[in-house]
């Protein structure tokens, strides 16, 4: 009986630990953390975005796109600080990323300075110069705020 008793303790402590190490030393895939972080921001649900984008730029601290997500959502939880450090990561990066030009734009308006956000509109202006979405998301954006002030 003491032995059926021993035997029953050590297959707990195997099948405790064996649910421990695959709790803690799971791989992380990052096209699946991107992909999830993507359909987070798709529900709005920038809480859940936001853990699976911070995982994700850690596997991939050279992806200028992870950062502007990153910092998009940092700055729809209204971390302006944060995802201005993270859109500085990503165009640091990739300084023609349109859409991190256009989403720090989007940030200087928010944080009143749109001195700035008209910078980033002049830089999209070089890189478009006959237009895209980022120039025009921008554009109206600012003017949306220059509106509120009259």
């Amino acid at each position: 009986m003491k032995i059926f008793k021993i035997l029953g303790f050590l297959v707990l402590v195997v099948f405790s630990v064996s649910l421990h190490t695959a709790k803690y030393d799971k791989k992380v895939d990052p096209t699946e953390l991107y992909e999830k972080a993507t359909n987070h921001l798709k529900n709005e649900d920038y809480r859940k975005a936001l853990r699976a984008l911070g995982k994700y730029t850690k596997s991939k601290p050279k992806d200028a796109d992870g950062w502007t997500l990153y910092a998009f959502t940092q700055r729809k939880l209204k971390n302006y600080k944060k995802a201005e450090t993270n859109y500085e990561k990503a165009l640091k990066l990739d300084p023609e990323n349109k859409i991190a030009l256009e989403y720090q734009g989007e940030l200087f308006v928010e944080t009143k300075r749109l001195g700035l956000a008209q910078v980033n509109l002049n830089k999209l202006k070089q890189l478009c110069p006959t237009s895209c979405d980022e120039l025009e998301q921008l554009k109206k954006y600012i003017n949306q705020e220059a509106e509120k002030s009259l």
